[in-house]
């Protein structure tokens, strides 16, 4: 669950060498040319939410899965076969994400890519592993998946330590001097505050923690100028954290602010209002600030009309790798596809290498830093050098 070595030193501009193979690999067939003939199908299974709160989402999951697999067909299928799509409600709760997958692997699908929910994605995980089905979640966070230690099943996503280095690493980077880690008193913030906090007294870094419930914003804002942090961190809810930007700058406050992922939301910005601008985010990268993502989302945009989110990205790489394992093995056995995952050939998506740990957590997460300009998100760095 580490990450790579290499990030700890920085090396911005060597991003761009994601860029060529990525989207040569994806552009589809020449215009003009003619589709090549293809005998027989390959199955793949998508799992996402189709109604309730996340069908939007759910449905800009299957929309990249969709993607992959037209584009794929476009350059020949895999091992000369048509790659084939076939969809199923996962829901939000154990229940459907067991019924979903349940439903997936009796359609003899050769792999399973989608999963939002944590507990959904780690029931589905459970029960294709029955048929040892690789299982690629896209979407869901990797650490109930990891710790639930399902042999066929890689998260897409980092775990909540990546995202904590990923923090720790960018205070580097700005020469933080004395560090202010705030959080909102919920579990999740609390945990990745503890991470980081316990993170930069190993490496011997002043540093505070404090806990806050959003009734005394001012306050501790006060605190934290009168003690000269020079960084503040940020782990709570998106609201409150725009707030929180606020009434530092209000109490006079110059120095560096940085919110975790929860603050990758419109909510921050406007409760920040111009008080976020040129403020840092650890966020998962999207297509939005990739530019290694402009010509797919083009792409993707001239097929359904409307711009890719981040579970799509997700979903159209996680396709891709399933597709690249099943090249590698030269056969659809699931032992074998799974076998290859761990040690994909060549294999980039719109963040980088695509690379799985023993534990089968990413090697190279896909945090990035993001910094608002002129009120919105852009990308600051991607913390990676392949």
């Amino acid at each position: 669950m580490r990450r790579r070595g290499a990030v700890r030193s920085v090396a911005l501009g060597a991003a761009a060498l994601v860029v060529s193979g990525l989207l040569g690999a994806c552009s589809g067939s020449d215009e003009g040319g003619s589709a090549p003939k293809l005998r027989g199908e390959i199955t793949f299974g998508v799992l996402a939410p189709l109604s309730g709160d996340l069908a939007e989402r759910g449905q800009d999951l299957v929309d990249g899965a969709q993607l992959a697999a037209a584009e794929l067909n476009d350059q020949g299928g895999v091992l000369g076969r048509q790659v084939k799509v076939v969809v199923e409600d996962g829901g939000c709760t154990p229940a459907t994400g067991e019924q979903g997958a349940t439903g997936l692997a009796a359609k003899k699908v050769v792999g399973v890519v989608g999963g939002l929910c944590e507990d959904a994605a780690v029931a589905a995980a459970k029960a294709v592993a029955a048929t040892g089905t690789p299982f690629l979640v896209s979407s869901a966070r990797a650490d109930r998946l990891i710790e639930a230690g399902v042999p066929s099943a890689f998260p897409m996503e980092a775990t909540v330590y990546q995202e904590a280095l990923a923090a720790v690493h960018w205070m580097a980077y700005r020469s933080a001097q004395q560090v202010a880690v705030l959080d909102d008193g919920s579990p999740a913030a609390q945990r990745l505050s503890g991470l980081v906090t316990d993170r930069l007294k190993a490496d011997g870094l002043p540093v505070s923690r404090h806990s806050t419930d959003g009734s005394d914003l001012a306050k501790l804002a006060g605190t934290v100028t009168a003690a000269k942090a020079d960084f503040v961190y940020w782990t709570g809810a998106a609201e409150p954290g725009g707030r929180l930007v606020g009434a530092l700058r209000q109490a006079g406050y110059a120095g560096n602010f940085m919110a975790s992922s929860e603050s990758d939301s419109p909510k921050f910005l406007q409760a920040a209002g111009g008080a976020a601008e040129d403020a840092f985010l650890t966020t998962a990268a999207g297509p939005k600030l990739l530019p290694t993502a402009a010509d797919w989302t083009a792409r993707f945009k001239g097929r359904y009309r409307r711009d890719p989110g981040r579970d799509a990205m997700q979903a159209y790489d996680a396709l891709r790798a399933l597709a690249q394992a099943v090249r590698q093995a030269g056969d659809t056995a699931p032992s074998k596809v799974v076998d290859n995952l761990p040690r994909l050939e060549d294999f980039t998506t719109f963040t980088g290498v695509l690379r799985f740990a023993a534990d089968h957590s990413l090697t190279y997460d896909n945090y990035v830093i993001a910094q608002v300009r002129g009120g919105t998100f852009t990308l600051a760095s991607k913390l990676r050098t392949d």
